[in-house]
């Protein structure tokens, strides 16, 4: 079960807020999903993504900050247990099923690097830095899933989804999530650097959904296109 968020103000409990939905905004404007009506809170100040039973907290460059156990994040992995400080109030992550100090799920890495580092065989060095797991013996369907780069110097370079969740991109560009759930992959936006354009499927904007990917559905990252492939 995804966790919940339980507020409190001067050292006294206000509110409580299962996560429930996959992604999920804190703020002082009325459209986001938890509102607080304080000045020291931006508009849309953070972001949770749920992924299964993983919430992951995003600083939306909020005037104030956002802090996790004392320190200021711009992106961090909740654990239960953990203190998030937003303007003046004090929140608490609950989740005694959280996984997020398992390695498992992490299946692709982005990351800025100085020097240009050793990719695996399978992927094109200027496009996407993608760790692919090992792949068990006889996988169901879902698991023989996998995506294809149709452009670039990666071109024609294929990458199984052999795992629960996988992340796409390069640093400096918008990086999207695929999510296998048992009807099938889903696809969410989890970030998007200004003056990037947005990631699309098919020609259409992902926004803030999470989009279920069929057949040979085209995703777009930026200028790069990837094929969606799914072993029946």
């Amino acid at each position: 079960m995804p966790g919940k968020l339980v507020f409190s103000f001067n050292s006294k409990q206000i509110d409580e807020f299962p996560l429930d939905k996959e992604v999920m905004t804190i703020g002082r404007k009325e459209d986001n999903d938890i509102r607080i009506e304080n000045l020291a809170v931006s508009g849309h100040h953070a972001k949770l993504l749920t992924i299964f039973n993983d919430s992951f907290l995003e600083d939306l460059d909020s005037t104030n900050g956002t802090q996790v156990n004392g320190h200021n994040i711009r992106k961090h992995p909740l654990k239960n247990g953990d203190v998030i400080v937003i303007g003046k109030h004090e929140i608490r992550y609950e989740n005694v099923n959280s996984a997020a100090d398992d390695d498992t799920e992490k299946t692709v890495l982005i990351r800025p690097t100085a020097q240009q580092p050793v990719y695996p065989s399978l992927v094109a060095s200027n496009d996407i830095d993608y760790e692919p797991a090992k792949q068990p013996e006889s996988p169901p369907p879902l698991e023989r899933a996998k995506l294809q780069i149709l452009n670039r110097t990666g071109a024609g370079k294929e990458l199984p989804l052999t795992k629960p969740s996988v992340k796409l991109g390069k640093a400096g560009s918008e990086v999207v999530q695929i999510n296998r759930r048992p009807d099938g992959h889903f696809i969410v936006c989890l970030d998007q650097p200004k003056g990037s354009a947005p990631p699309r499927v098919n020609g259409e904007y992902i926004g803030p959904r999470s989009v279920k990917l069929d057949n040979h559905d085209i995703i777009e990252i930026n200028r790069l296109k990837i094929e969606y492939f799914h072993a029946s």
